[in-house]
């Protein structure tokens, strides 16, 4: 999937990796090529780490989604899912932002989706 502002998951995740990095005016394209490592602050840690850092911020994300942004899940999809869908990407240093942005189009449904 590619990276796109006109993707609603995608904008939603943008705008709060920005917000919660204090980088509002990193652009669009400049986030998505973010590394995992910078939005969960996991460089140099022990895998054990890594992981726990990746799903506790995979559930913040998830919380963040549904209460601030009102989204809902695609059918047939749980929190758990979600979070351990997201938190896969999170754990792998190799990632960015913008592959972050496929499980959270693929698990979530954003205001104004058509389902």
């Amino acid at each position: 999937m590619t990276w796109s502002a006109n993707n609603r998951a995608h904008a939603c995740l943008w705008v709060f990796e920005t917000w919660d990095l204090g980088q509002r005016g990193t652009s669009f394209a400049e986030a998505g090529a973010w590394s995992t490592d910078i939005l969960i602050r996991g460089a140099g840690g022990s895998a054990d780490t890594v992981q726990s850092k990746a799903r506790a911020h995979a559930m913040k994300l998830d919380d963040v989604f549904r209460s601030l942004f009102g989204a809902s899940f695609e059918p047939n999809v749980t929190s758990e899912i979600a979070i351990t869908a997201m938190t896969q990407v999170l754990s792998d240093a190799t990632k960015t932002l913008s592959d972050l942005g496929e499980p959270v189009d693929k698990h979530y449904r954003f205001l104004g989706e058509v389902a």
